[in-house]
């Protein structure tokens, strides 16, 4: 082989290896067995690949950094968009936390609260990239609510009397707990 075209193929070789390497396990920046819960308002979403971000400001002021588990790509192929979660949404918003204490997690479902506590909720399930299923709660979610009518996939909106069968079904697990400011 020449040194014509050996080159080529050491700098193809050079581009797989840095790309692959410059990406990240999840369980090294995440507690995969936990689940963590933060009620709080959007205030900051980037929406790129390989991951988007939402922050979410607590009511006491914390800022937390919410990535999502799949590319926005493939949330945008689910029916994300900008519109879906706009900046100034009352969430509740589950995922896995990061390693230590640091206000970082992923996130796996994000309950959006209406403009009042008798408002009806979308709950949004994010992508099962990490090929555990979907939650517990998921289907029973579907039989008691309606698809959004925003686009999103695994969107769906419940009642406030939907809430409490769930509250009553699966126990306070953070998803649809009631909205306190």
């Amino acid at each position: 082989m020449t040194l014509k075209h050996l080159l080529p193929v050491t700098f193809t070789s050079l581009l797989v290896f840095s790309s692959t390497q410059a990406h990240h396990s999840a369980a090294a920046f995440f507690d995969l067995d936990a689940t963590i819960s933060v009620e709080g308002t959007i205030t900051a979403a980037k929406l790129l690949n390989p991951h988007s971000y939402y922050r979410v400001t607590t009511y006491d002021g914390v800022d937390w950094a919410w990535e999502s588990a799949g590319t926005w790509t493939a949330l945008a192929k689910a029916g994300w968009s900008e519109e879906a979660l706009p900046i100034g949404t009352r969430v509740l918003i589950s995922g896995t936390p990061a390693h230590g204490d640091k206000p970082i997690a992923r996130f796996t479902s994000i309950a959006a609260y209406g403009p009042t506590t008798d408002s009806n909720m979308m709950i949004l399930v994010g992508l099962d990239v990490f090929g555990r299923g979907r939650p517990d709660w998921f289907e029973r979610v579907r039989q008691l609510g309606v698809p959004c009518e925003n686009g999103v996939a695994d969107c769906t909106q419940v009642s406030k009397e939907a809430r409490q069968t769930l509250q009553d079904e699966f126990g306070s697990i953070g998803v649809w707990s009631a909205f306190e400011p």
